[in-house]
């Protein structure tokens, strides 16, 4: 299905009695009055085509059509027409002061909301009331070559990845850096996850700015900076991250390949899953974790209802069917059978438990033994607003304090930010 707002074929009427019958068919169908009523979907996801378009084979009631967007979170704060709505960063308060709000669906009969993990619901909610409802979300995986570095368990918790990769650091003969077991300056979703394991708690503050835990950040910084000091320190960890250019995607992937040149790579199991099967064919992976728990990434998909919608009785019927058991089972169907080329529904473990519990591992051998139960995993909050710009401003600031590069507060930098957002 290409991106683009499909239109119904008509006979060949005089242009003014076409343009006047147009007029009209959008007016009624504003007024809930249309044979047909068409729900807008705003998402950034090409997989979301064959779910709307199986929606659509399987009942005659409502009709969706995409409009594509590259950013959907920023496309409702620019005021971008639309009924569904359905990408990342969504929960956050200026987002979410634009939606609908979804409690009469989202209630035992229709969405249930024992079949969600909690905290996803709690972050798309306001005043415990839900108005986005969780889609899917990803997990960190620390990748390596199988072989002597395996591990009993589903975990890799961050001390044991610091101290295996501890002596794989070598330098040459001129005293750089030739390989590097890992380090935590390389993924902004890394340091992201660090922060949220060491109890950070970045959430929305005031004027739209985050506020956070300062005892959580402090530790964040203080274990990445000690680690960049096991590294040689900041100066040999800035040159090797840029000889072999860690700031591009799959860098990782580059550097673990003979001769290897690091132990371990980072990457969002989507990504990871991502590589081609061949690639991946030698590769294992463990959550990464802190006292038991695994950070769920920020990038977590959501859906809501904008509350400028046309045709909410029709977003509505979409987003219970689309949320329901039997649909997600027989979507994972459909993404093999059409060889969508997604993980689980939406490039993601589900955020019905049952689904990744039950239904995923006999479609992904590689996952037996590797589904966290719920009360293993760390869920972010409700994000900040402009979160991925302000992500922007906080992960370079961790990584040039561990470096010894920064003088600056974070709170100095985000003030800064913030003004020049102004000017």
């Amino acid at each position: 299905m290409a991106w683009v707002v499909k239109s119904s074929k008509r006979p060949a009427f005089p242009v003014i009695f076409s343009t006047f019958a147009a007029l009209l068919c959008a007016l009624l169908a504003g007024c809930g009055l249309g044979l047909e009523p068409t729900v807008q979907l705003v998402t950034n996801r090409p997989e979301m085509a064959a779910y709307v378009d199986r929606f659509n084979a399987v009942q005659s009631d409502v009709k969706v059509e995409i409009s594509y967007q590259e950013t959907p979170a920023q496309a409702v704060l620019d005021g971008a027409a639309g009924d569904v709505v359905i990408g990342e960063w969504l929960a956050s308060p200026a987002v979410m002061d634009r939606m609908d709000g979804l409690g009469d669906i989202v209630k035992p009969g229709k969405i249930d909301p024992s079949w969600f993990y909690s905290r996803l619901l709690a972050m798309g909610s306001r005043d415990n009331r839900p108005v986005l409802v969780p889609l899917s979300f990803s997990l960190p995986a620390i990748v390596y070559v199988r072989g002597p570095t395996d591990l009993p368990t589903m975990f890799m918790p961050l001390d044991t990845l610091r101290s295996m990769s501890r002596p794989f650091n070598k330098t040459d003969k001129n005293g750089a850096l030739s390989s590097v077991g890992f380090s935590p300056t390389w993924s902004a979703d890394f340091l992201t996850s660090t922060a949220l394991l060491f109890g950070t708690h970045l959430r929305p503050g005031r004027n739209g700015m985050p506020t956070w835990d300062e005892n959580g950040l402090r530790k964040t910084v203080d274990f990445v900076t000690s680690w960049v000091a096991d590294i040689s320190g900041g100066a040999a960890d800035g040159s090797f991250a840029a000889r072999y250019v860690l700031n591009q995607p799959w860098a990782w992937h580059k550097l673990l390949a003979n001769p290897p040149r690091a132990l371990f790579g980072f990457a969002s199991f989507t990504d990871f899953f991502g590589l081609p099967e061949e690639e991946r064919r030698d590769l294992d992976f463990r959550w990464l974790s802190q006292d038991g728990l695994i950070p769920v990434l920020d990038d977590v998909l959501f859906a809501g209802i904008q509350r400028s919608s046309r045709d909410k009785s029709g977003a509505r019927a979409f987003l219970q069917w689309f949320c329901s058991l039997s649909v997600q089972q027989t979507l994972i169907t459909v993404n093999q059978s059409r060889r969508i080329g997604v993980f689980g529904i939406t490039n993601g473990f589900s955020a019905l438990k049952g689904i990744n519990e039950k239904d995923l591992p006999m479609k992904y051998p590689l996952l037996l033994g590797h589904i966290p139960q719920e009360n293993l995993l760390s869920f972010p909050e409700t994000l900040p607003d402009s979160w991925l710009r302000v992500r922007d401003v906080i992960d370079p600031w961790i990584v040039a304090t561990a470096r010894g590069q920064e003088t600056e507060t974070l709170e100095k930098k985000l003030e800064e930010w913030q003004n020049a957002q102004k000017k």
